[in-house]
């Protein structure tokens, strides 16, 4: 149990033998000198392979409590094969990166223990913050053909996007993961609305996006939500990050789903998939819908209108509303409920004088106080897991008999309501 395979070498040793530098690679352009590729069986090796990028915080800034974190991890995901290589990641406090070698879906399903995973990275308190994400690249060498059948199935199949990567701060998605393509050329802006319409109202859409042409596409932009940038790889970047394995898995499969319908579309040099029902219906993604359409009436319904608000946070950028502490869940934020009533009051005060120069000295208020005072949370589990939206990483634990003294809100991607995109 104690021998696991060399992230860098590959070879097998004993747990104790890894080194401090090869547990955590401190140099962010590292790339091995050769990728293993993992196929389940030999009638496996035909199929598509994707290696995924894992962006987590530690709970600790000591780099020895890191080192131990990553040898933690390498311990159980490399007992295998030489399936990951963690990194340091500077784009995230406390940041580590998990960086896996190509391997196919079914390899993906059937090798990994996804709860024995989930319940180490509870173990070692690493978290997801808003600030990470989930990167997913399908190995494929790509021509300029196969580039805009990809763009156009993301932009077809776009709402799925937004819900499914579960980044409900729109701010930060296009700070790291731009998608504005998708919803502010006109072209799309109006086909994509027409398509939240329909799928309220109706449950499907058959809004057509045949005419559309995509050779403005940002081909050349590494930090695109869809990014061609690396010639062997189409990397899908829109996921916020997650430390729950069942969650990268609902990633994959969705990547899974679009890149087997380009492959197909590319083989038969048939493309005749210009709308949402027949995309559905060609990928057999029908509870992605069903989820998807359930979301998007729940934020869209009249009902839900005085509810769901602009938070007015230029940081976040996003809607939210306030929920009960039975339905508070990661990812969810908490602030102290004396703050709280000083934000909506600030808030009020905006509403009132949004067109005067004051304005402005308003929002500067607002920013300040929530980026001071809103917290995250990274973990439930009767007690409730907190974490600043900057510095430290290291959690604040609230007993449940002190939640009493905090609200709870969740934020809903504005993209996904209806209102904020006319």
């Amino acid at each position: 149990m104690n021998k696991l395979y060399h992230p860098i070498s590959g070879e097998i040793i004993d747990f104790y033998d890894l080194d401090d530098s090869s547990a955590f690679i401190e140099d962010r352009l590292f790339k091995p000198k050769s990728w293993d590729v993992f196929y389940f069986n030999e009638a496996d090796k035909d199929n598509l392979t994707y290696g995924i990028e894992i962006e987590l915080n530690t709970s600790s800034s000591s780099s020895k409590d890191r080192i131990e974190v990553c040898k933690q991890l390498l311990k159980v995901l490399n007992k295998e094969g030489r399936h990951f290589h963690i990194m340091r990641d500077n784009s995230v406090r406390n940041g580590i990166e998990l960086v896996s070698a190509p391997m196919t879906y079914k390899y993906w399903i059937e090798t990994f223990n996804v709860k024995e995973i989930n319940d180490l990275f509870t173990q070692l308190k690493l978290s997801a913050t808003i600030d990470t994400g989930l990167h997913i690249h399908v190995g494929i060498e790509h021509t300029r053909r196969i580039r805009e059948l990809y763009v156009q199935l993301f932009s077809i199949s776009y709402p799925f996007w937004v819900h499914l990567s579960d980044r409900r701060v729109l701010r930060i998605q296009e700070r790291y993961v731009s998608t504005e393509y998708f919803y502010r050329k006109p072209e799309l802006k109006s086909r994509y609305i027409k398509t939240i319409e329909s799928l309220i109202k109706h449950g499907h859409s058959k809004v057509s996006y045949e005419d559309v042409e995509y050779y403005d596409y940002q081909f050349d932009d590494r930090y695109t939500g869809l990014n061609f940038f690396n010639d062997k790889t189409i990397e899908f970047r829109m996921f916020s990050g997650t430390d729950n394995f069942f969650d990268i898995i609902d990633y994959l499969t969705l990547v899974d789903v679009i890149a087997k319908l380009a492959d197909e579309i590319s083989r038969k040099r048939v493309n005749d998939v210009f709308d949402l029902d027949t995309f559905v219906k060609r990928t057999g993604s029908d509870l992605i819908l069903s989820d998807t359409v359930r979301y998007l009436r729940f934020v869209n319904a009249k009902e839900n209108k005085e509810r769901i608000y602009e938070n007015h946070f230029l940081f976040l950028d996003s809607h939210w509303y306030q929920l009960p502490l039975s339905h508070v869940k990661r990812k969810d934020f908490a602030i102290d409920k004396q703050v709280y009533m000083e934000y909506l009051g600030l808030r009020d005060q905006l509403k009132e004088n949004i067109r005067y120069p004051q304005s402005m000295n308003l929002e500067n208020d607002i920013n300040n106080i929530l980026i001071n005072n809103l917290l995250e949370v990274t973990r439930t589990n009767g007690d409730i897991y907190l974490v600043g939206l900057r510095g430290d990483t290291s959690p604040h634990i609230i007993k449940e008999s002190d939640v009493k003294n905090f609200i709870f809100l969740r934020g809903v991607n504005s993209a996904l309501i209806k209102e904020s995109l006319k």
